[in-house]
């Protein structure tokens, strides 16, 4: 049975801290570049989406969504391009769970539960989705639905915006788009905590978008 890990959730900057040591170690072995590589990127974005104010709300969201991103995306070799994010997703949420030998997300989405229940209630989101109930969900423990249901909703925030279907700055999309900023953050950071923890050394795929190489 897995142990829910119940204290505070760690920071961008604490988890740069744990990822130094193992980071440059791996670098000097030549050791698991493509995870390297991945967490490298993840922070990058997720950083840049910290120094984004209230203000700049968008460019936050696309930032934590690039950061994720970083982590979860899986080149296609046969086409030449990203495989479909929505396969991406699914895949990488499975895998993060099975890896997740502490119970890190779980305890992260039982933490932000009132956030997470206002996500699935938001009335935006609602027109694209079927009804789910988050709190039962948590309630049966079911939470590799819950989370793959929480990051569907997290998507279709980020594709209106990436996709121009939103005024930039538009008063009209900020509390869908403070939920989602909030939701991003605390999945991001369990993530990086499980890979850091226990998944540096797996299999996540093909990188996407791996480095040219001169």
């Amino acid at each position: 049975m897995r142990t829910a890990i119940l204290a505070a959730p760690l920071d961008l900057a604490t988890l740069r801290r744990m990822w130094k040591p193992r980071r440059d170690s791996y670098a000097n072995a030549r050791l698991y570049e493509e995870n390297r590589i991945r967490i490298h990127r993840a922070f990058t974005w997720l950083e840049r989406g910290a120094e984004c104010r209230d203000d700049r709300l968008d460019d936050r969201v696309l930032a934590q969504w690039a950061g994720l991103s970083a982590l979860f995306s899986r080149w296609d070799a046969a086409r030449g391009q990203p495989a479909a994010e929505r396969t991406s997703l699914a895949g990488w949420v499975r895998q993060l769970m099975a890896t997740d030998h502490d119970g890190i997300v779980a305890a992260t989405l039982e933490r932000e539960r009132t956030l997470v229940a206002s996500v699935f209630a938001d009335r935006y989101l609602a027109n694209h989705f079927d009804a789910l109930d988050a709190r039962d969900l948590m309630a049966r423990r079911r939470w590799e639905r819950l989370l793959a249901a929480l990051l569907e909703r997290c998507a279709l925030v980020h594709a209106q915006l990436a996709q121009g279907g939103a005024t930039y700055g538009s008063r009209a999309n900020r509390t869908v788009l403070k939920r989602t900023s909030m939701a991003l953050d605390a999945v991001a950071l369990a993530a990086i905590q499980v890979t850091v923890n226990h998944g540096y050394a797996d299999d996540w795929g093909p990188l996407c978008w791996p480095p040219e190489r001169g």
